[in-house]
């Protein structure tokens, strides 16, 4: 009897023993897979803000493109048709404008002579910078409109002279002609135009040129 009671109890001893390691067991890969999933919460909270980190900067080179193809398009433009055109340039409050757009910027607000001594500013300190020929341009444009003829003919015949390849060349020199004929200087005059007409025969300052040049005749 003593003898079968010592079994039985052996027995549940063992089941105890066997529920407690099947416990642990359950126990111990529950805590593994709380851990794993722990690691890939945070590999992917990490990628996240890799991505985030990404789009912030591509967001910021596309704005950064938006910017330069607008003053691009600005460039294209005459006095005239900057002065009336709507631009988000002046915007740029967190980013640092130089010269040329700040005085691009002058222009179209109507502040010439401020937009005069800012462009003089930029091409006296960024003489080897790829608006500068533009700010030559500028010039002699404003310089024009205030009538000061002579220093409009210096701005474009520097503008010709430093950078001959320019595609503001044919204009600057079918305003060059534009000046000269104002001052009653006919010869100089033809021959700025005939140039634009052999040289640049597909731009509007050619077809400028010859309107010109048929008014003489």
């Amino acid at each position: 009897m003593f003898r079968n009671l010592f079994l039985f109890s052996l027995i549940l001893n063992l089941q105890g023993v066997a529920q407690e390691s099947e416990s642990d067991k359950d126990f111990l890969s529950l805590f593994m897979k709380i851990q794993n999933l722990e690691k890939e919460v945070a590999q992917l909270r990490n990628e996240i803000e890799v991505l985030e980190a990404e789009v912030k900067y591509y967001e910021s080179q596309n704005k950064n493109s938006i910017d330069g193809l607008e003053l691009k398009v600005l460039s294209l433009m005459s006095l005239d048709n900057l002065q009336n055109a709507e631009s988000t340039l002046g915007q740029k409050s967190n980013q640092l404008l130089n010269s040329y757009e700040e005085a691009i910027i002058l222009i179209q607000k109507g502040n010439l002579v401020e937009a005069v001594n800012t462009l003089n500013n930029f091409v006296a300190n960024n003489q080897d910078d790829e608006q500068t020929p533009l700010a030559y341009f500028w010039l002699g444009e404003l310089n024009l409109s205030q009538n000061n003829l002579a220093l409009s003919i210096q701005n474009f015949n520097t503008l010709i002279g430093l950078y001959p390849t320019h595609w503001r060349v044919p204009l600057a020199k079918y305003k060059l002609g534009a000046i000269y004929l104002e001052q009653g200087n006919t010869n100089r005059a033809k021959t700025q135009f005939e140039f634009v007409i052999k040289e640049y025969p597909d731009s509007s300052a050619a077809k400028a040129s010859r309107e010109s040049l048929d008014s003489l005749e």
